[in-house]
């Protein structure tokens, strides 16, 4: 599986100044404008921290507010009067909410974007216990792909690692069967190659095709899985409450995921329907939560082992010590979301007339909730800018549901199986070339990452 992104992962249309100017802001000195311009490899924390200096909101001429403060990222992330919007790295004909209209009075695009991100919600809450019955198959799929970099050869860490890990993740937590693996893995590749940036007459054609036979698998199986339940993901969120306990209870959670909207408006839920959760989701809830762990999930989760890998091999003392305990392989995973996360920050569009840190922020002004940042802020993390798998200080990461939630699940399980698999089987690892980081600011990751082992201790 290759992995070959063409440009960055972009503003939709609409969503962001054209390139010209982005340009020329940004060589006129807007750090925000260089963040975002498409081909951005720069040093990203670098700019956080000249934005921070200057203030915690930084208003940037691109037009945009970039929030940078633990405290405030967290409030606008849990204020309902700000929109989600969805992914950087995947457009999908999502579109900002009309200046003036509320979560309540949302047309049906808005809606069913709503809908979509409380599937993910709920999916989020099921990834753990779907994928943890296969934890021993999935190591062993680790083990099998280090193979050849235990005979003493060079290997891609990305493309020879970690993004067929993530594949075989994602084949257990959906409970692919058998016979349909192998096209899975090719679908799963198609994916791969096309996020980040804008894909070729011939790649989107070939995207195209593999998102219609993904989408047809997936509600095979959900028919399937609904005669003849599992333990798997869509088994889990296809199942009505009867015989499900609480905390997996795809009714409750839906529930919980949906109060803040009942809260605001009680008589409507966030289609304008009464506000009862129903016993299930719906087909289309269960297809689009599904395809998003897929499309997200493979990108944010090679990410950050690859993020994880140069954190590590740039702190000898770390690696040493990971070494010596593999099972701080899930501290090191989260240490790595909060120093150096695959997802840099996110889109809110306000709904309505807001302030916020003393800027009027006008209905359908786009905000950027800068998560990185947050997760650097001196006031809430000691020593931010050290990578330590043992930091036990600071506040949690920053809480991000729907289809950020989602991937984040994903990424944290199959990180920790990743880091403790090469902690224990190829404890000598060193960089054995040029990393070349993927282009753009909204996701922070490699494209290659080659490794040798046995040659030298990591970070040599």
């Amino acid at each position: 599986m290759s992995y070959h992104p063409t440009g960055t992962a972009r503003l939709q249309t609409g969503a962001s100044p054209n390139r010209l100017w982005l340009w020329l802001l940004a060589r006129t000195g807007d750090p925000l404008a260089r963040l975002l311009e498409p081909g951005f490899r720069g040093d990203a924390y670098g700019l956080y921290e000249q934005m921070r200096a200057q203030e915690p909101v930084y208003r940037s001429r691109t037009g945009m507010l970039a929030v940078l403060s633990y405290d405030r990222c967290s409030r606008v992330l849990h204020d309902p009067r700000f929109w989600a919007w969805r992914s950087f790295a995947h457009p999908a004909g999502r579109r900002a909410p009309t200046p003036g209209k509320t979560p309540a009075a949302a047309g049906p695009l808005e809606a069913r974007t709503q809908e979509n991100d409380h599937a993910c919600t709920i999916a989020a809450s099921l990834v753990k216990p779907a994928l943890q019955p296969s934890a021993s198959r999935i190591e062993v799929t680790a083990h099998n792909l280090l193979n050849r970099a235990a005979d003493g050869d060079a290997f891609d860490l990305i493309d020879d690692f970690a993004l067929p890990l993530v594949t075989a993740c994602l084949s257990e937590v959906l409970g692919i069967p058998h016979g349909d693996s192998a096209r899975f893995a090719d679908l799963c590749a198609v994916m791969g190659r096309s996020i980040g940036g804008r894909p070729s007459a011939r790649q989107a054609e070939e995207l195209h095709d593999a998102n219609e036979d993904l989408e047809a698998l997936l509600i095979r199986l959900q028919r399937e899985r609904r005669k003849h339940p599992g333990g798997d993901l869509i088994s889990r969120l296809t199942a009505a409450r009867h015989g499900r306990t609480p905390e997996h209870d795809p009714d409750r959670l839906l529930g919980h995921a949906r109060q803040p909207e009942r809260r605001k408006n009680p008589d409507a839920g966030t289609t304008g329907r009464p506000s009862t959760a129903p016993a299930r989701l719906n087909l289309e809830e269960i297809v689009e939560a599904c395809k998003e762990l897929i499309v997200s999930g493979l990108d944010i989760a090679a990410n950050l082992i690859g993020n994880a890998v140069a954190a590590l091999a740039a702190s000898p003392d770390q690696w040493q010590m990971l070494k010596a305990a593999p099972q701080l392989a899930d501290k090191a995973a989260e240490e790595t979301l909060r120093f150096d996360p695959p997802r840099q920050f996110t889109l809110r569009i306000a709904s309505e007339r807001i302030e916020l840190a003393g800027h009027t922020v006008p209905s359908g002004s786009r905000v950027l909730v800068m998560l990185a940042a947050a997760h650097r802020d001196p006031d809430q993390f000691p020593d931010p800018a050290r990578f330590d798998i043992t930091r036990t200080s600071g506040p949690r990461h920053l809480a991000v549901s729907g289809a950020m939630g989602l991937e984040s699940s994903l990424a944290r399980l199959t990180g920790e199986i990743a880091l403790r698999t090469l902690a224990s089987r190829l404890p000598e690892l060193r960089m054995a070339g040029q990393a070349v980081r993927r282009p753009g600011g909204a996701v922070r990751g490699f494209i290659h990452l080659p490794l040798r082992a046995r040659a030298a201790p990591m970070g040599c």
